[in-house]
């Protein structure tokens, strides 16, 4: 079921944004008077089509990924054509036309993140539930409750914005400059890194320098035979007390069975809205030299830290348009970063991952997770077009520009050439990230 799942929610966020791509394609050509001959969602035979007034013959295609505009006049030389041909069109005309798809993937996002800051979202304050013991935090003397403030001069009002900050920071050396509130107070921590993670797949970056967010005390799952398991501890049972502590976030509950060592320990747990008494004797283990019970977190978000921010009408579509253009900074960013070799090729990703994050989006997330998700993977998409390579929407703005300067068409066999080593490098590109994917599911 759960494989379905992730099947019908990548097929779905695929053919919105691939829609919305070709839309914009569409409708740029619509409006400088162009015949669009056929708009198809998906490739291979259709199997679905109807034709509009205005000729226009719509398809839905037996591959669903992918889609493509026909126009009129995209293929033949401008003196032979008519009013309503591409090629007779004006310079700048052509450009919009062929960087429509792009800037309507980035008016989605922007759609997208708009509807989400009106209606509300739920912030994770970026408090300090634990930190690692021997981890880059731990040495400098981050302590669980801290605030983080700021890193490297940015503002940090969620666990969201660190986890940005942060990402600007891979593949360099330096330290990382991370101010925190401590009861009231303001201190300033240098965190020292070193082409960090530069030959890594990252996926929570806080949790690299040590740091955990306040995650509420209750078990995802219990180790079979283990103490825990022994002592008559299930998933789902949350932590309230041990030896009379009071638990708040799954930091303390490993702090107290570290600091027991071998001695029974006495916990108190919520089940099914009873509280129960029990006894566990914590064992030593071997991988990492620390007393443990067996048990492992939910990782559910404390409600503690939750915060509901909610925009005004105005405020929402700036801060819209505002995430927007920082999303695709920082992913520019990041691909400039693997290009020169700062960041490990490993976190590039396909279909496979792409079908994966949209599943686990729906089904631990829900729909307001799914269209963030939709929002990233639409900038994304925007952003891998815009690349200077023939068969794609920047390459075919390249050329363009470069007949435009140039005062005539490029030679037919130079564009065969450079079709050619484009289409090449796009299959080089499909199928390195598709068996990045198949390594990390099977990792």
């Amino acid at each position: 079921m759960t494989f379905l799942i992730y099947i019908f929610s990548f097929l779905v966020l695929i053919s919105i944004i691939v829609f919305i791509h070709e839309l914009g394609h569409f409708s740029f050509a619509r409006l400088f008077g162009v015949r669009v001959l056929d708009f198809s969602i998906g490739f291979g035979k259709s199997i679905k089509s109807w034709e509009t007034k205005s000729k226009t013959v719509f398809n839905l295609r037996l591959l669903p990924i992918g889609g493509y505009v026909k126009m009129n006049g995209e293929e033949t030389s401008e003196k032979f054509q008519s009013s309503d041909s591409y090629s007779s069109k004006k310079y700048y005309q052509k450009l919009l036309i062929t960087l429509g798809g792009p800037i309507f993937n980035f008016i989605l996002a922007v759609m997208i993140f708009f509807i989400i800051n009106l209606f509300g979202i739920y912030k994770i304050t970026p408090i300090v539930g634990d930190v690692l013991p021997n981890s880059i935090a731990y040495n400098q003397g981050i302590e669980k409750g801290d605030l983080i403030s700021k890193i490297d001069g940015s503002e940090i009002s969620s666990f969201s914005d660190a986890q940005l900050a942060l990402s600007k920071r891979l593949g360099e050396s330096g330290n990382l400059k991370i101010e925190i509130l401590r009861n009231e107070n303001s201190f300033e921590f240098l965190l020292p890194i070193n082409n960090w993670l530069s030959l890594e797949e990252p996926s929570n970056l806080l949790y690299e320098i040590g740091i955990i967010p306040p995650l509420e005390p209750i078990i995802g799952s219990v180790t079979k035979a283990s103490p825990a398991a022994k002592g008559g501890i299930k998933p789902g049972d949350k932590f309230l007390e041990i030896n009379d502590k009071l638990i708040s976030y799954w930091g303390d509950i490993r702090r107290e069975i570290n600091n027991s060592r071998s001695n029974e320990i006495q916990v108190k747990i919520l089940r099914e809205n009873k509280i129960n008494q029990l006894i566990v004797k914590p064992e030593l283990s071997e991988n990492t030299l620390s007393w443990q019970i067996g048990v492992s977190s939910s990782f559910e978000i404390s409600e503690k830290a939750k915060v509901l921010e909610q925009f005004t009408l105005k405020d929402a579509l700036k801060n819209s348009i505002s995430q927007t253009c920082i999303v695709i900074e920082n992913s520019i960013t990041f691909i400039g970063k693997i290009i020169f070799g700062q960041v490990s090729a490993k976190n590039l990703g396909g279909p496979v991952m792409i079908g994966q994050y949209a599943g686990e989006s729906v089904i631990y997330g829900g729909l307001y997770s799914f269209f963030y998700l939709t929002a990233l993977i639409s900038i994304s998409l925007g952003i891998v077009n815009l690349f200077p390579l023939p068969v794609l929407d920047g390459g075919q703005a390249l050329i363009l520009t470069i007949e435009k300067i140039i005062g005539r068409e490029l030679p037919d066999r130079i564009l065969e050439f450079v079709y050619r080593i484009g289409t090449a490098f796009l299959i080089f590109l499909f199928v390195f990230v598709f068996f990045n994917d198949i390594f990390r599911i099977l990792s």
